[in-house]
């Protein structure tokens, strides 16, 4: 064999070998994209089913409690941001129940479900004594009753946690509401308590009530034993617990439990870490109807409830929950169950008409909570030096309302989806005093029906 030869030879088995070595390293890299490509292929699938299991559950009107969550401690699951919930408030065409953004257009809306403030009335400054006035005006959807209620359909924020045996309604529309309650009790002290004359009045709520608040007498009543949603009046409640079991110059920590706080709900715009009295706590909760200050009461009571002040909010809230219930059945309450410190709308809670009565009178005969809720205004300067100023839910109490009644001193509005709009008033005139109880009526006929009511318990 030539020497040619021989180098082509050569040539030709390089040539192969090289075509098999490029050969082998191409299959190995089609094979690993391949498994890349399963890999996120498997991955985006899994993704997807979690968006849809997402989707599912907000299509549930019931907002579940995370089974994997231990509430035992609470600094492993609550991660609080001071500035949770300020964007929210009560009554506006930002108003008692819903989201900042939205505005009151039309009655026939469906409400949002927990009372909000109107921000352009609340006045805060975290520095002491250097009250801040705002001055945005109110929107002309506010009118002159610029702390009405909001309306919104979504009402459970993202922010809000719940507990296992409060499970707050996210969305109404999906939630078979009422096969969730009793039926109603209707005793013989209610037979005898309804026993009356009732007179022929013009009301426009699905329920209504009329307390002597002297005698205890029964003046008038529309459909008073129908179960019906109490909103923030249950924070009437929330109050008599509170001065049961505390004096007002009580310190307190807020803490952990604004976490428990849903987003679009009305606030006192309190602050992790701000210490302040039982006394601020009250103004903050009855004045402009702040949720944040209704779970801040309730998990300081419940751990003192329980006499421990570690208590994790788990084992707090229920307790405090339970120390409602309990004050409630002891006014001589048959027809309610209430689940939530600040009346989010919630499974199982309800009230009657009749019901709030009894606690409305026995919220009229405490002072200090008839006195903190005649307050069209409420300055609080707190124990770390934040001073705030608060605006009152009640058009009845603001004389720059438009629907202010001189005879009225008190005492709490509510709304919500399921409890629309309701206010529970006293009148006081000439030595004599009345409870009226308006639930489930509109934006303008809750303040009409309680003027009514008032008018014709003091004889006007």
């Amino acid at each position: 064999m030539n020497k040619k030869s021989v180098l082509g030879l050569l040539l030709f088995s390089c040539i192969v070998i090289a075509g098999m070595f490029f050969g082998t390293m191409f299959m190995i890299k089609q094979h690993a994209n391949t498994n890349i490509i399963q890999e996120e292929s498997s991955s985006n699938a899994q993704d997807g089913d979690g968006l849809v299991a997402d989707q599912d559950n907000e299509k549930n009107g019931i907002t579940q409690p995370n089974q994997d969550l231990d509430l035992s401690s609470e600094e492993e699951w609550l991660n609080t941001d001071e500035s949770n919930g300020e964007s929210q408030t009560e009554d506006s065409g930002l108003g008692e129940n819903g989201r900042e953004n939205s505005s009151l257009t039309d009655e026939n809306n469906q409400l949002g479900s927990s009372d909000q403030i109107d921000d352009g009335l609340i006045d805060i400054d975290d520095s002491a004594n250097n009250e801040i006035v705002r001055d945005n005006p109110p929107s002309q959807e506010q009118d002159s009753d610029s702390l009405e209620e909001l309306d919104s359909t979504e009402t459970l924020g993202d922010q809000a946690l719940d507990l296992p045996d409060m499970q707050l309604i996210r969305d109404s529309s999906q939630v078979d509401y009422m096969s969730y309650l009793p039926e109603m009790v209707f005793d013989s002290k209610i037979e005898i308590a309804l026993d009356i004359d009732n007179p022929s009045l013009n009301i426009n709520a699905k329920s209504a009530i009329l307390f002597d608040a002297t005698t205890g007498t029964v003046l008038y009543y529309k459909d008073p034993i129908i179960p019906v949603f109490p909103a923030s009046t249950a924070k009437l409640l929330t109050a008599l617990v509170a001065v049961d079991w505390c004096m007002e110059e009580e310190e307190v920590t807020v803490g952990e439990e604004l976490c428990l706080v849903a987003s679009d709900s009305t606030l006192a715009r309190l602050k992790k870490g701000q210490v302040l009295t039982i006394r601020n706590l009250l103004e903050g909760m009855l004045v402009p109807s702040g949720n944040d200050a209704a779970y801040v009461i309730a998990s300081y009571v419940g751990r003192k409830s329980l006499r421990n002040e570690n208590a994790s909010l788990k084992e707090a809230i229920p307790e405090f929950i339970r120390l409602m219930n309990e004050k409630a059945k002891s006014l001589g309450v048959v027809n309610s169950c209430f689940k939530t410190p600040d009346g989010y709308d919630a499974i199982g809670q309800y009230t009657t008409a009749y019901d709030m009565g009894l606690i409305g009178l026995a919220a009229a005969d405490n002072e200090t909570i008839v006195e903190i809720s005649n307050k069209s205004r409420a300055r609080n300067v707190f124990v770390d030096g934040s001073d705030v100023t608060w605006a009152n839910t009640n058009s009845l109490i603001r004389k720059d309302s438009g629907r202010y009644y001189s005879s009225c001193v008190g005492l709490k509005t509510g709304s919500s989806t399921m409890a629309g709009r309701c206010l529970i008033s006293v009148g006081r005139k000439d030595g004599r005093q009345v409870v009226s109880v308006i639930m489930n009526s509109d934006s303008v006929g809750r303040w009409e029906d309680s003027i009514t009511l008032l008018k014709y318990g003091l004889g006007q």
